[in-house]
């Protein structure tokens, strides 16, 4: 089944927008790049900061409320908890465990983490800035050390939050590679199941080759307006006559 009169216009939406308008969204919409920046207002180190990053975004999946509050929950105890680098790996697994918006599959998240901690561990300031540079390597890296496809939702995710940590450490926007496909949670495949039978990365894939927009921006453009908390007021404010064609993406 395909929606031919939906997907025509989901095409106008997108090849009337670019990269500069995902990151524009990314930047002054997405409660998690918000979270994100005012974190590293308070750990001095942007390598811990990375880690931590990368650590949460791995266990970011089967939460108990809303990803927003997760990352601000995540924000909020990392902003004011002091502690030891060396002691990063037991003090993430001890925030992991008392936190209130992600108890499910702990054990299982908890082992998880110790998989990729060495792994982790041993990147410097250096390394993560070249995997900004490269940042499908990184996703391929993630991916063996888990032992995970790189199609994985929470990985593919754990990159894109990165990403955002790398503009907020390096101050320098690299767009997402083409060849990183959107995550596929269950709010992209609700909303991919409105337009067509086809699986959401082939059928958003498509849509990032025609628009030249990379998978994963297309997701910061998609995501809000699909969102419990979407602010149409603010997006107004901050993009005129540009949101209409997000409003469109609503209404379809």
């Amino acid at each position: 089944m395909e929606n031919l009169e939906k997907i025509r216009k989901i095409k106008e939406v997108f090849n009337s927008l670019d990269v500069n308008f995902a990151r524009e969204m990314e930047e002054n919409v997405d409660l998690q790049y918000f979270v994100l920046k005012n974190l590293k207002k308070s750990i001095k180190s942007d390598e811990i900061f990375i880690k931590l990053i990368l650590i949460n975004s791995l266990v970011s999946y089967q939460l108990g409320t809303t990803g927003e509050l997760w990352w601000k929950e995540f924000s909020d105890y990392w902003s004011k908890h002091d502690f030891e680098p060396s002691n990063l790996l037991k003090e993430y697994i001890k925030f992991l465990r008392g936190s209130k918006g992600n108890k499910r599959l702990l054990d299982t998240k908890t082992k998880r983490i110790e998989k990729i901690f060495p792994f982790l561990n041993g990147l410097t300031i250096q390394n993560f800035e070249d995997y900004y540079q490269n940042m499908e390597y990184l996703l391929l890296k993630i991916s063996k050390e888990l032992n995970s496809k790189k199609e994985s939702k929470t990985i593919v995710f754990a990159v894109k939050m990165f990403g955002y940590a790398g503009r907020i450490v390096f101050n320098k926007f690299i767009p997402y590679p083409m060849e990183i496909q959107i995550p596929k949670d269950s709010r992209i495949e609700n909303y991919t199941k409105k337009l067509t039978d086809e699986d959401p990365v082939v059928f958003w894939g498509k849509i990032s080759k025609e628009s030249n927009i990379p998978p994963l921006h297309l997701d910061s453009i998609i995501w809000p307006a699909l969102g419990r908390n979407f602010d149409n007021k603010s997006l107004l404010n901050t993009f005129g006559k540009k949101s209409e064609l997000v409003f469109k993406l609503v209404d379809i």
